[in-house]
């Protein structure tokens, strides 16, 4: 956009008269997103918007006071916006005056523009509108009665239809009964022995049976759960299932995970055997892995990502990792700091975390550090930002992700 599109807001003008802006915003009722190209300036220079808000004060033509945000795309220049005007800026017709607030969010101080005015003008009104009837009340309430009526005079006659049939079977059954086609009791007891080997024909449904060896259906059917990995499991198993484990209890230390954080002590663990020397282990909600080809053990890895650290920290700051640094090939990190966003992949070759972001023009942020003897801990010793060429060394609280992946 060409800075002549811009409309010029000289913060430290002191006119006392309105300054009306219908050149460079046109709304009408009930419009959305309006934009407006500003070119803040203080005295004639351009003025830094980095760290403030920028928020539109107005009084609505029926004298309604309204503030809003809006939304902001920053321009090519220092000091240029294109501000977006949400729909209740227009929802009333008439005169608007407004002014634009900039306020810096460290400390809160406040820079108002002289007043502004625009007008919104009325929406348009709608002809040719369909003219055929509606239903009244009353003819809904008649609509209503009316199916009601024929979804039950359905099911009065969808009941005579299954009294009708329940008749029928039950003059069937009589039939049978006195054509001595119904198995006797006296018959039955003779035919399914307890003690001896009988012929069933067709299916058979209880709750459970019981083997001559003195094992249930129910019990058996426990125990193949059981071998196929349902149940808990404190060494590796060595065939293919779905187990449970429990840290607590675990007896083969040289098959941990190198890491997991406190609710993944307790999980599930996925083994696929394919023979007596190769294997794959995949501890669930964690993502480690760990392969066993040809009957050697290769290291592990972890491809979903493990979160090693999310909280705060400053330049000074020593923080404890929930697994050592060195288990790990490549992290990622991302960081807030002063209202910006950062973010960025780094290798565990050093401590040095280069993490780029944008507001407004691209930035970047270096933080850097030493490992502790235990690998478990980064003591910070600086954080440097870079704008516009510039480092500046920060000394403020930034917000810290790190999630370290092993491949």
């Amino acid at each position: 956009m060409n800075n002549t599109n811009y409309m010029i807001v000289d913060l430290a003008t002191q006119q006392p008269t309105i300054k009306p802006i219908g050149d460079y915003l046109f709304a009408r009722q009930g419009d959305n997103r309006r934009p407006l190209p500003i070119w803040f300036q203080q005295s004639g220079q351009p003025f830094a918007l980095d760290g403030y808000t920028v928020e539109w004060a107005q009084t609505n033509a029926d004298g309604t006071p309204l503030v809003v945000s809006g939304t902001t795309i920053s321009g090519a220049a220092v000091g240029q916006v294109v501000f977006f005007f949400p729909a209740n800026a227009f929802a009333v017709a008439g005169t608007v005056l407004g002014h634009f607030n900039i306020r810096k969010v460290s400390d809160g101080t406040l820079i108002s523009s002289i007043d502004l005015s625009f007008d919104v003008k009325p929406d348009n009104v709608l002809m040719n509108i369909d003219t055929t009837p509606f239903m009244n009340d009353w003819e809904t309430f008649k609509a209503s009665i009316q199916t009601q009526t024929d979804g039950l005079r359905q099911s009065v006659t969808a009941l005579g239809d299954s009294v009708t049939a329940t008749q029928q079977q039950a003059n069937a059954i009589q039939t049978a009964i006195n054509t001595n086609q119904v198995v006797k009791l006296t018959d039955l007891n003779g035919y399914v022995s307890k003690s001896g080997n009988s012929t069933i024909a067709g299916a058979l449904t209880a709750d459970n049976f019981t083997l001559s060896s003195g094992s249930d259906l129910v019990t058996v059917r426990d125990g193949l759960r059981t071998i196929n990995g349902y149940g808990s499991t404190t060494s590796l198993p060595i065939k293919t299932g779905l187990y449970k484990y429990d840290m607590a209890t675990w007896t083969e230390s040289n098959t941990k995970p190198p890491a997991l954080l406190t609710n993944q002590q307790k999980g599930l663990l996925r083994v696929s055997v394919y023979d007596s020397v190769n294997m794959t282990y995949e501890w669930l909600t964690s993502g480690w892995i760990q392969r066993q080809i040809d009957g050697n053990w290769n290291n592990w890895y972890n491809y979903q990502g493990f979160p090693i650290y999310n909280g705060t920290a400053t330049n000074s700051s020593l923080i404890t990792l929930a697994g050592k640094f060195d288990v790990f090939t490549h992290f990622w990190v991302e960081v807030t700091f002063q209202s910006n966003h950062y973010f960025g992949w780094i290798d565990n070759s050093d401590i040095r975390f280069v993490v780029m972001g944008s507001k407004g023009q691209q930035t970047s942020l270096s933080i850097n550090g030493s490992l502790t003897a235990d690998k478990l801990g980064i003591q910070f010793s600086e954080f440097k930002s870079r704008a516009n060429g510039a480092d500046t060394v920060e000394t403020g609280t930034a917000t810290i992700k790190i999630i370290g992946y092993k491949y």
